[in-house]
């Protein structure tokens, strides 16, 4: 699930009072996280640097160009039973402004005969009155995630989401209800036996084929109820993965990785030197300090 709070959320008043003491756990949490796991972890790790460059985005805007720098630092450890993380990322697009940076913090418990619970908190350094909450529950083959935000007045419930996974039919059916609040819900079935998955997205009114001939070979088709579709070749490689997708009358789409390098390169089908519409290209590159 990609945690996007773009749904009305509900929200649930707190006093001024109540508020700050809030925001001052909050942002101590992810600190102490953070400087917990640091002293935890054996050595302190080196940041992982990348440079990303961008050639016909429409993103791509100033004063540094289609030029990413891309910091990424994280640690983790062991207290008391709790499995900690926390992490800082920053990307830098600006010079004029202060770069995008974000604080993040994860606590995370195994409880015997049960399953895991863990509760991640992520900060925006250059907005702090709010923290992205993500708490999620994983027992008994079933998963839940909760995805909401305490703010400076209150904490608000922005997406419920539930995984169940059971044997049947010779493979397994995966069943994921989704509700954003404020907004209708949705769910998604999944059935994977053999080589071969399927899922269907109701709201998306999508469905997906995936199936692997080989280890290294796999295609997957994608259909919708308009009738778009679109059909993906990905290809393992010694150093990497490669995977090209078509959608007729649109775009070519060909995404390359090998843990140092990762490129995507999408060009339309038609006007390839059409502003803002024609060839782009994504670059990044990831440095060894």
């Amino acid at each position: 699930l990609n945690p996007q709070h773009t749904a009305p959320s509900r929200h649930f008043p707190i006093s001024t009072k109540s508020a700050s003491k809030n925001q001052r756990i909050m942002k101590l949490f992810i600190s102490s996280l953070l400087a917990v796991t640091a002293v935890v972890d054996a050595g302190v790790r080196k940041p992982d640097v990348m440079i990303g460059i961008k050639v016909g985005e429409e993103e791509a805007i100033g004063t540094l160009g289609g030029i990413e720098p891309r910091i990424k630092w994280e640690t983790s450890g062991e207290v008391a039973g709790f499995d900690v993380e926390g992490g800082i990322d920053l990307t830098i697009t600006d010079v004029d402004v202060p770069p995008s940076t974000t604080l993040w913090g994860k606590l995370k418990r195994t409880i015997s005969d049960f399953g895991d619970v863990s509760v991640r908190g992520d900060i925006d350094a250059n907005s702090p009155e709010s923290v992205d909450l993500d708490v999620r529950v994983n027992a008994y083959d079933t998963s839940v995630q909760l995805l909401g935000t305490a703010g400076s007045k209150a904490i608000s419930l922005d997406r419920v989401a539930m995984t169940k996974d059971f044997s049947a039919l010779g493979g397994v059916v995966s069943l994921t209800p989704k509700y954003d609040i404020g907004e209708q819900g949705d769910i998604s079935v999944g059935y994977a036996v053999d080589n071969t998955s399927v899922k269907v997205d109701a709201q998306a009114k999508k469905l997906t084929v995936a199936h692997s001939f080989t280890t290294k070979d796999s295609i997957s088709p994608t259909v919708t109820a308009d009738g778009d579709f679109s059909l993906s070749y990905s290809r393992v490689l010694d150093r990497g993965t490669v995977t090209a997708t078509v959608t007729p009358n649109d775009s070519l789409k060909v995404h390359w990785t090998d843990g140092v390098y990762e490129t995507t390169i999408k060009a339309p089908l038609e006007g390839y030197f059409t502003p803002n519409q024609g060839l782009k290209v994504n670059m990044r590159r990831y440095v060894a300090l």
